[in-house]
């Protein structure tokens, strides 16, 4: 009896690795200077591009950290002109997430679309 339930034990320990390892995406980290301000109309645009490429965003400002996962965290970092922050996409389309987002804290996008 003691046997059956080690094996048991074992299956279910390489059952939760292969899930660990499946779930590994690729990260990626920038420390910029924003040119323009993160208010909520560009909080919500950086949002929509996480949603459409798939891509876990974080901003960190000094001491606070802002996610994807609210919009209220991304404006109350008070990212002004001149404030530098890092930059954080974790996802299979990265690069592309990286590119919109940029162009949102350089301030050479439209918000509005």
């Amino acid at each position: 009896m003691k046997r059956a339930y080690k094996t048991k034990r074992n299956n279910r320990l390489a059952a939760q690795v292969e899930v660990s390892t499946t779930a590994h995406e690729k990260e990626v980290a920038f420390i910029m200077v924003a040119k323009g301000v993160l208010a909520f109309r560009e909080s919500a645009h950086i949002i929509k591009v996480a949603e459409e490429t798939d891509c876990s965003i974080t901003i960190a400002s000094g001491k606070k950290i802002g996610t994807t996962k609210s919009i209220l965290s991304l404006v109350n970092l008070g990212i002004t002109t001149g404030k530098s922050l890092v930059l954080n996409i974790k996802g299979e389309r990265n690069e592309e997430a990286f590119r919109e987002v940029s162009k949102i804290i350089g301030g050479e996008t439209d918000s509005n679309s």
